[in-house]
């Protein structure tokens, strides 16, 4: 069973983290490891300024944020 689900927050580990800032992006697709090696998971993550990168299990976290905030001009 993967890891993380569709539409959940998550962020970047280590290095990662650190390259782009400790993004939060959301889970898009999901893609189990044929072998069931949970930490070979695929995950696309979609972050807020529409980057897409594809990563496996064990480079995430959960986020810990339950939901994303939106800025609303007025």
């Amino acid at each position: 069973m993967p890891r993380f689900t569709i539409g959940e927050l998550v962020e970047l580990n280590g290095l990662l983290a650190k390259l782009h800032g400790g993004a939060i992006g959301t889970v898009v697709s999901v893609v189990p490891h044929k072998d069931g090696v949970t930490a070979l998971d695929e995950y696309k993550i979609e972050f807020e300024d529409s980057r897409q990168l594809r990563l496996w299990s064990f480079q995430l976290t959960p986020s810990g944020i339950t939901q994303r905030r939106v800025a609303i001009d007025r």
